[in-house]
């Protein structure tokens, strides 16, 4: 007779073992922190920049000669300025014709918070805001992001229609000229086609760097969708956005772009409208005149300028 031998059993703790987290005493975490203050532009020609305040001092207004410069005609030369002081950030107008405005009150004096939204004209506004350099990159880039296209750098449709809005009710206001350039590259998808998308990209982001440095500092660059480009100009008439337009197209027929071995020619169509004209009193409407007058250029042979 023979006996058989039973295997050790395992008991319920034995099985669990290998599934059971291992406690350890954990010591305090000690997260790197790298605090200091800056603004972030939320509107305005500065839209999307971010600086930080590492001075005793910033001061911000429409001179060369401040720490931060806003080609804003609404803003003083010498607006205000930020003090980082002991006892907490000081935010001091200094005597500016419209104003300083923190959350809605205007100041001469303040106290700034975390957060705190300061206007400095009908269009400038930033924010405060403390925080280490993890926070900052993140602002920074989600404001990217929200507002700026990726391809050429230059503001989104999105943020442009905000732009177009804010600009069209103080030129109302202020009784003064403003002109709208809607901009078609000429049969982009044979560039795609013909030399890939990566060359497709390299030409956008070319044709608005050429766009960008005909316009002035205070005209307003966009990226409206697709090969489309939308540029508003500021304090500017019919005669003289078509003057602007046609060194623009002059520029890019003239100027090929080097893609690897590849030297690819474009050309370009603009259509112009200005708020002034019969018919046309709001963006919507500036905006469908200078799309119906690009159409023209492009069934007129494309590589032109129309602005009536």
């Amino acid at each position: 007779m023979t006996t058989e031998k039973k295997a050790p059993q395992k008991s319920h703790s034995d099985e669990d073992s290998f599934d059971q987290t291992v406690i350890t005493q954990l010591e305090k975490v000690h997260l790197p922190r790298d605090e200091k203050a800056y603004i972030l532009f939320i509107s305005g020609p500065l839209i999307g920049k971010m600086y930080l305040l590492e001075q005793a001092e910033t001061v911000i207004g429409r001179a060369d000669d401040v720490d931060i410069s806003i080609s804003d005609s609404r803003i003083s030369r010498h607006h205000l300025r930020i003090l980082i002081e002991g006892g907490g950030p000081i935010i001091e107008d200094l005597g500016s014709t419209n104003g300083t405005f923190v959350n809605g009150k205007r100041i001469k004096r303040h106290e700034l918070k975390n957060g705190d939204k300061i206007h400095i004209s009908s269009d400038t506004l930033f924010k405060f805001a403390l925080g280490d350099e993890a926070e900052r990159m993140f602002q920074e880039e989600m404001h990217q992001m929200a507002n700026y296209d990726a391809v050429t750098g230059v503001l989104n449709k999105h943020a442009f229609i905000k732009r177009l809005k804010e600009e069209v009710s103080y030129a109302k206001r202020a009784k003064l000229s403003l002109s709208l350039l809607m901009i078609d590259i000429d049969f982009f998808k044979k560039v795609n086609d013909t030399f890939g998308h990566m060359a497709g990209d390299y030409v956008l982001n070319g044709v608005a760097q050429k766009i960008q440095l005909t316009i002035r500092d205070e005209d307003i660059l966009a990226r409206y969708g697709g090969e489309e480009f939308a540029v508003i100009l500021r304090g500017t008439g019919l005669a003289g956005a078509a003057l602007l337009a046609e060194r623009i197209r002059t520029l890019v027929e003239e100027s090929p772009f080097p893609f690897e071995k590849n030297m690819i020619r474009t050309t370009i169509s603009i259509g112009i409208a200005e708020l002034s004209e019969k018919t046309i009193s709001t963006p919507e409407q500036l905006i469908i005149k200078a799309d119906e007058r690009l159409y023209q250029s492009k069934e007129n042979g494309r590589n032109r300028v129309t602005a009536s």
